[in-house]
């Protein structure tokens, strides 16, 4: 983070920016050729039948899918309440706006693009071979967990800075929950590992657009010390709130 007396910006090098970018498109395509291959996407999935004979697993994976989301929003509503009792923690404090541009700006492009690709359910493509047989409302790809869940984690995880072990800790915490619903989704049979990676990759990408967003918002609002300070107030709300939706939806 960088802070002036005046405005505060989320700093971000423009090697970074580019190694995000490029990041992003491999992945995808990456996802696009596995997409292709199909036998590597659709043997995993078979292989996850075993999860549906260990009702452990499977009861696991099940609360990961539903409630992964919702426990990383309320990772930030704890460390919002920290930033205002600790003043390590004040390089954060940029953070939570931009998050949330991240996850709102990623997760309806990754919805418009399911609509558009529109890639049938493995439920559908792979019928009397999977041990899932619940249909979804949706098409697959990308998937909309891995998404929603990377937009939220991965803001936070590249570029927050490590100056403190509780930033530390919070970024394995988040991180690891988002690639556990990831996982779960492949699990589940929900969908394929193209999805998955589709899904990261756009949560990437949206990321770095997120970035230039909030950075105007904070240049062309002024957005000093005392500011952000009653603005993450209220973030600490809306990431409360927003567990409780996530948890619903």
């Amino acid at each position: 983070m960088n802070y002036n007396e005046k405005t505060i910006s989320i700093e971000i090098s423009q090697i970074k920016s580019i190694t995000i970018f490029i990041l992003s498109i491999v992945i995808f395509l990456s996802a696009i050729i596995l997409w292709r291959q199909q036998r590597f996407d659709n043997s995993i999935l078979i292989n996850c039948n075993y999860f549906f004979e260990k009702a452990i697993y499977h009861n696991f994976f099940k609360f990961i899918s539903r409630y992964g989301m919702s426990l990383i929003a309320l990772s930030y509503s704890i460390l919002i309440f920290l930033l205002f009792r600790n003043n390590s923690l004040s390089h954060n404090k940029t953070m939570f706006m931009f998050i949330l541009f991240s996850f709102g700006i990623g997760s309806i492009s990754g919805d418009i693009m399911k609509e558009i690709v529109d890639r049938s359910r493995p439920v559908i493509e792979l019928s009397g071979v999977l041990s899932q047989t619940e249909l979804s409302d949706t098409p697959s790809f990308p998937s909309g967990h891995t998404v929603k869940s990377m937009s939220l984690a991965l803001p936070f995880v590249i570029m927050a800075l490590n100056r403190d072990s509780i930033t530390k800790v919070f970024k394995i915490i988040v991180l690891s929950l988002a690639i556990l619903v990831s996982i779960s989704r492949i699990a589940l049979q929900k969908h394929y590992l193209s999805d998955i990676l589709a899904g990261i990759a756009v949560a990437l990408f949206f990321m770095l657009i997120a970035v230039y967003i909030a950075n105007g918002i904070y240049k062309r609002g002024n957005i000093d010390e005392m500011k952000i300070a009653q603005m993450n107030k209220r973030f600490g709300f809306v990431f409360t709130g927003l567990a409780v939706l996530l948890c619903i939806i």
